[in-house]
């Protein structure tokens, strides 16, 4: 994901749905770039504070919330990854605050085990097995 989404030190990468916040904590160690995770159940909001704080990861944050109203808020991103956090009518809700972002700049949207519902702003880089990767491509 990593690799195929071109994440950088500069990238703003934004875990919806973070869980324990690995993949928040690892895609900041291997690239550099600024990681937020979005978690609603509290005791792994702890626990992933806990990692980072363990690893002395100062540019980690985690936020306890709801992502399907919080996305809209997180317009530092630049990087989204969607471990199969929900779908329907939130995953929707998620796709349009992204819409939203997507306007002021390109953003990546990563997901696993998720397929994403479609949008014409939102262009495949990549698909292969349980991942993809789309780029905004919003047309002015």
């Amino acid at each position: 994901m990593i690799e195929l989404a071109e994440v950088q030190s500069e990238d703003v990468f934004v875990d919806v749905g973070s869980g324990l916040g690995r993949a928040t904590a690892l895609t900041h160690f291997l690239t550099g770039a600024s990681a937020i995770g979005v978690e609603i159940q509290s005791a792994l909001v702890r626990r992933a504070r806990g990692l980072a704080a363990r690893l002395n990861a100062q540019r980690v944050t985690v936020i306890e919330g709801d992502a399907a109203k919080l996305t809209r808020y997180i317009t530092s991103g630049s990087v989204f990854f969607l471990y199969c956090p929900f779908s329907g009518s939130r995953l929707n809700q998620v796709m349009d605050d992204l819409a939203s972002i997507a306007q002021t700049r390109v953003i990546r949207v990563c997901s696993v085990d998720l397929p994403l519902p479609s949008r014409s702003w939102l262009a495949p880089v990549s698909i292969s097995g349980d991942l993809a990767v789309y780029r905004s491509c919003f047309r002015q």
